[in-house]
């Protein structure tokens, strides 16, 4: 019987720490999960939107720059116990992409965003706090999506230089 009380005196702190690491590692899943849904929406939302220049193409920037980021927007119903403190590097840029067979240019809606996870285990975030490159009780993790603006398709616009909200 004592031996069996030793055994699991031993046993019980690693397993309380990879269950705390689990838990951990769970809550930022769930919030970058919302994020990637967020950020891709706004993205495909953004695409649907035609642009005959760099002048629509910055109000279509700073729609989807304030879709997703206001109260009661994007950010905010796809992540759980969001904070816009925690968003970092938020950019909605439009940007010509590649020559179709056709002569006319593609244009590209990239919507990219950092989010810093707080970690609450001590030991866990003891070991998570320093792979983002700085050591401030959270973890951030970067994310982007990229989409081809759905022009008509005998338009050929171009932007002159790359238009960006951020």
């Amino acid at each position: 019987m004592g031996q069996a009380l030793v055994e699991f005196a031993l046993v019980v702190p690693i397993v309380v720490l990879l269950l705390a690491a689990i838990v951990q590692f769970a809550f930022i899943f769930e919030r970058q999960i919302g994020i990637e849904n967020a950020v891709r929406e706004a993205a495909r939302s953004a695409a649907a939107l035609p642009i005959d220049g760099n002048t629509t193409a910055g109000f279509n920037a700073d729609w989807a720059f304030h879709r997703l980021i206001d109260s009661g927007g994007l950010l905010d119903s796809n992540v759980q116990d969001y904070d816009s403190l925690d968003v970092q590097g938020l950019s909605v840029c439009f940007d010509n992409g590649a020559t179709t067979p056709s002569g006319s240019t593609q244009i590209l809606v990239t919507v990219s965003v950092g989010y810093t996870h707080p970690l609450f285990v001590p030991i866990i975030s003891g070991i998570l706090d320093g792979i983002d490159g700085s050591n401030d009780g959270a973890l951030r993790i970067d994310t982007s999506s990229v989409f081809h603006v759905e022009n008509p398709e005998d338009s050929s616009v171009s932007l002159v230089g790359q238009v960006c909200n951020s």
